[in-house]
């Protein structure tokens, strides 16, 4: 599971099982949930996908026209658009989560595999700022990258 702080990732999850609360009782607002009318999911995972920079070849904010914030564009690494593209062939009609911070910050249910390269629209621009901020501080010293 993702255990770094700002990681951005993906999660494809099997199936969820939702239990209704006691009605006296707030909604938890834990990482990885999912609130409905008060309700606790449990979530069981198929598959995660890390963005970083052993997947991510290139990361950038999309301005739409009138400097517009229109969300972040990635472009995975040759190997990793390979894996993402069969993870999310496999995940047809199921349901796939953006996690960002331990927290579901998207989510959307497969309806045809997606490639190695998308537009994350359900992501906040200062979100995406920090993942930008986090991909370029952690890059490799070495340039050169043997997997493109």
């Amino acid at each position: 599971m993702f255990k770094n702080f700002y990681v951005l990732g993906f999660l494809l999850t099997a199936a969820s099982v939702y239990a209704q609360e006691p009605a006296n009782t707030a909604a938890p607002s834990a990482p990885f949930s999912d609130s409905r009318d008060h309700a606790l999911v449990f979530t069981i995972i198929q598959d995660e996908f890390m963005l970083d920079n052993t997947t991510v070849k290139n990361a950038a904010i999309v301005e739409k026209a009138g400097r517009q914030y229109g969300g972040l564009h990635i472009e995975l690494k040759p190997e990793a658009a390979k894996k993402f593209t069969e993870m999310t062939q496999a995940g047809t009609g199921r349901r796939l989560n953006l996690i960002f911070n331990k927290v579901i910050v998207t989510a959307t249910v497969i309806q045809t595999p997606l490639t190695g390269d998308f537009l994350i629209s359900g992501i906040s621009r200062q979100d995406a700022q920090t993942f930008l901020n986090m991909l370029n501080a952690n890059k490799p010293k070495n340039n050169k990258d043997s997997s493109d």
